[in-house]
């Protein structure tokens, strides 16, 4: 979960530098690439929002991924399952492919 998390946090923050962007130095950075959209070619437009919905549900994720909940006295495997698992790399698999053809326009 965390590593999936990470994953899509690095792919979109180089995503925004790619734009010229300087990223906010959190985990989540969906609204600042939905505030940003515009500057995107329009391939990647049609991915923004399905990407930044990832970005926010693997970012809420992240803590407990790492700590559990300690008020619950719950550890990380009994919050997520191999489905979670499976489903968060799924998500950060989609990030990559949506990513994978931005490119710096030559001058």
């Amino acid at each position: 979960m965390r590593q999936a998390q990470e994953s899509v946090e690095l792919v979109l923050k180089g995503a925004l530098r790619l734009i010229g962007v300087e990223y906010p130095k959190f985990h989540d950075v969906s609204d600042i690439l939905q505030s940003n959209v515009h500057r995107f070619p329009k391939s990647f437009q049609a991915h923004v929002d399905r990407v930044a919905k990832i970005s926010k549900s693997l970012a809420r994720k992240r803590a407990p991924a790492m700590y559990g909940e300690e008020m619950r006295g719950l550890p990380p495997e009994k919050i997520f399952d191999r489905d979670d698992a499976k489903r968060a790399l799924d998500d950060a698999k989609k990030v990559l492919d949506a990513c994978k053809n931005l490119s710096v326009s030559p001058f």
